[in-house]
């Protein structure tokens, strides 16, 4: 695939700093969607409706699912302007830079956790890559739209494959108590219509491309590209957890799961080098790359250590799902709690952002953790009150939405 704007220089993108091209060049917005759908399908797409179709059935999935493409494609059209992005990543350089850190925390964790379910050892391989891609970002512009086009193709190639086996089936509707449908609806429009503006790579893609490119991008990248994935995961999501080790559906999901990761990792890791770099802060950011994916490894190893030991809790057998959730949390409480506070402000409200967590953190624990999901419309109720209050108490003009060119 060829990018209209790769003869663009530097190759170097600084995103979230006034350096940030956002002059009359363009890239095509096809391979732009094409990037922004493969950078969006994390190992929450790729994992969260096994959970969810186990939990509720085929409405948990469309809960995930209508929310997660719509909210992500609307930010091409709430961002007006390449200089609206330029801002919002000037202004909240730290908040984005440690969403992009926590994506690839969560990715070494879940590669390192689940791969090895499916495959045995061998599957280490997956976050060894990881790791070294993760401190080595090599995707700029073309290198990036190429990777996406190849994993775009490579897990299309595993669906027809996985279908061939019989591996793939529809989930049943199953019966869901009215609350807890409530409650995970409210959690996933509030986090996917909030958690986009925090993601470097939408932004990279917003400011590659023209006002009408973005709005084909984020269109066409996350109600088709992206979407294809996630149904893909639908299909295995009631047989991933009983297939045979190493069978052949096993090392499909796998490959699927893996490259994928892979991907993702690589693409924020681009775009956080590059943010740092611009900033002329890459120590800092590299030492924090180490921390954050120590953190994803130690989550791995916990998960293990209790495994091992036969510990259990809220009627979790494999506690590294509990190790999953906690991370979710980042995306369905941490980013949109900043992002109600924040947003609204020139400068990050971490005081406001701390009392919302607070005050909604009980309500979602005994939501995800205890399993009781009607009380995350509890915890939901408190944080849009925090984050009215902080917008009453702003003292500067709003950057999101901006009208400015």
């Amino acid at each position: 695939m060829t990018d209209p704007a790769a003869s663009d220089s530097p190759q170097r993108f600084p995103i979230g700093t006034r350096q940030s091209p956002i002059g009359n060049h363009s890239g095509n917005p096809l391979a732009w969607a094409l990037y922004l759908g493969m950078s969006w399908t994390w190992i929450i797409g790729m994992y969260l409706p096994v959970l969810l179709v186990r939990d509720y059935g085929l409405t948990a999935w469309i809960i995930f699912a209508i929310p997660n493409c719509l909210g992500a494609a609307a930010m091409g059209w709430v961002m007006r302007s390449r200089r609206a992005s330029v801002d919002l990543t000037t202004q909240h350089a730290l908040a984005c830079r440690i969403f992009s850190l926590v994506t690839i925390a969560f990715h070494l964790f879940v590669v390192t956790w689940k791969l090895p379910q499916l495959v045995g050892n061998i599957a280490w391989i997956t976050p060894i890559v990881l790791v070294q891609i993760a401190f080595t970002p090599m995707l700029r512009k073309r290198g990036a739209l190429l990777s996406c086009l190849v994993v775009f193709l490579i897990s299309a190639s595993i669906a027809i494959a996985l279908w061939t086996t019989g591996a793939l089936e529809l989930p049943k509707v199953q019966t869901a108590g009215l609350g807890d449908l409530l409650g995970l609806s409210f959690v996933c429009t509030v986090g996917f219509l909030l958690c986009p503006y925090l993601d470097l790579t939408f932004h990279r893609a917003r400011q590659s491309t023209t006002d009408s490119g973005a709005r084909i991008a984020f269109g066409v990248g996350f109600c088709f590209f992206f979407a294809s994935m996630i149904v893909l995961t639908l299909f295995y999501a009631r047989g991933i957890n009983t297939l045979a080790v190493q069978s052949v559906a096993a090392w499909l999901i796998y490959v699927h799961i893996s490259v994928q990761a892979i991907l993702t990792v690589a693409l924020h890791s681009a775009v956080a080098y590059d943010q740092a770099e611009a900033g002329d802060d890459v120590v800092t950011y590299r030492s924090a790359l180490g921390c954050a994916l120590g953190v994803g490894l130690a989550g791995a190893m916990l998960a293990y250590f209790f495994n091992s030991h036969g510990v259990t809790y809220a009627g979790f057998d494999d506690f590294g799902e509990i190790v999953y959730r906690l991370f979710l949390s980042f995306y369905g409480l941490i980013a949109p709690a900043y992002a109600l506070t924040s947003f609204r402000q020139k400068r990050p409200n971490w005081r406001w952002t701390a009392i919302a967590i607070g005050l909604a953190m009980p309500f979602y624990w005994i939501a995800f953790i205890e399993r009781h999901m009607a009380w995350a419309l509890v915890g939901g109720a408190l944080l849009m009150l925090a984050g009215v209050v902080a917008s009453r108490r702003r003292t500067s003009p709003s950057l999101l939405p901006s009208r400015q060119k």
